[in-house]
């Protein structure tokens, strides 16, 4: 599977928010108000609120192993994808699982008939893609769980539109490519090889690419590979770079309410700070079915996942 090429290891645990980072600044001691202001962006919803605990999957007792949803969004572009992060408990290899937009699955009464499904997906079901349009945030993660039988321990929401000044804020976006990038009118957007792309570079590229049968979403590649960059472009040394990324992070991001602070992200990367994430794995969830059904068995049990990308990093 072409993916991108990015380095191993804590990196990784900057997939929890670039909002991290900020932590930082305060820490640094330039002030009350900043660690104010930057709180202020970050908005959060209620998932365990709004789902309540009725056919969910139950907690993992003491949290050995974590399940992030994250979801990108892009309202101008009409266009989203979303990723489940899974941290094993055994300090293993990261697994990253892309969830197809136009994957059918069960229609929930969370998602409202409101003709956002055009039928393809079958009777009683829906694309995946329009889980977060007709009933939002919580009624994705009550589908996600569905088809995993996972409990998400949290969820973060990124703005992909705010993308251009998260990668302007670090100096641009790094990708490795194995193939080209392609355009939905056919054109090559990317040749393979390694690119720097600027903000409006990076979210123009994203916004027209096509993507390939079996390859992870453009935009999937560029958040994972903007989340590895905090570490080599010097931002833990520069308050001021620290400051324009946590504004820019904070401002894109939305996230479940038990990460709704700064303060709660913190506590949570401190928790997950003894991860030793080792080789990055990626994957697409197949269609459902059998594959699909093997990929989330082998992410509750700790089984080596069928068909990831474990070359890759």
């Amino acid at each position: 599977m072409p993916y991108l090429t990015f380095g191993l290891s804590r990196r990784m645990r900057h997939i929890l928010g670039w909002s991290l980072a900020g932590l930082l600044v305060v820490a640094a001691g330039t002030g009350w108000w900043l660690y104010r202001h930057v709180n202020g962006n970050l908005r959060s919803v209620d998932i365990n609120a709004e789902l309540g605990e009725q056919d969910r999957p139950e907690p993992d007792p003491g949290q050995p192993a974590q399940d992030i949803l994250v979801l990108s969004t892009d309202t101008e572009a009409g266009q989203q994808s979303a990723m489940v992060v899974h941290l094993p408990e055994n300090g293993g290899a990261v697994t990253v699982v892309g969830l197809p937009q136009d994957n059918p699955v069960p229609r929930p009464s969370c998602a409202a008939d409101d003709g956002a499904a055009d039928g393809s997906a079958g009777p009683g079901t829906l694309p995946f893609g329009d889980l977060y349009p007709t009933g939002g945030p919580s009624c994705v993660v009550s589908s996600v769980e569905a088809m995993s039988d996972i409990r998400m321990d949290h969820y973060l929401e990124v703005d992909f539109g705010g993308f251009a000044q998260l990668a302007d804020a670090i100096g641009g976006v790094t990708l490795t490519l194995d193939a080209p990038v392609h355009g939905q009118d056919g054109s090559t957007l990317l040749e393979p090889g390694t690119h720097t792309l600027s903000g409006a570079e990076a979210l123009a590229a994203a916004r027209a690419a096509r993507p390939a049968e079996g390859e992870p979403d453009l935009r999937e590649r560029m958040l994972l590979a903007l989340l590895t960059e905090v570490d080599s472009e010097g931002m833990l040394s520069s308050p001021a770079k620290l400051y324009r990324l946590a504004d820019a992070a904070t401002r894109s991001l939305t996230t479940d309410s038990e990460l709704s602070s700064l303060t709660d992200l913190l506590d949570f990367a401190q928790r997950l700070s003894g991860v030793d994430t080792g080789a990055l794995r990626t994957l697409t969830l197949p269609a459902p079915g059998d594959a699909a059904d093997r990929v989330w068995e082998a992410l509750r049990t700790g089984a080596p996942v069928p068909g990831d990308d474990a070359g890759n990093g």
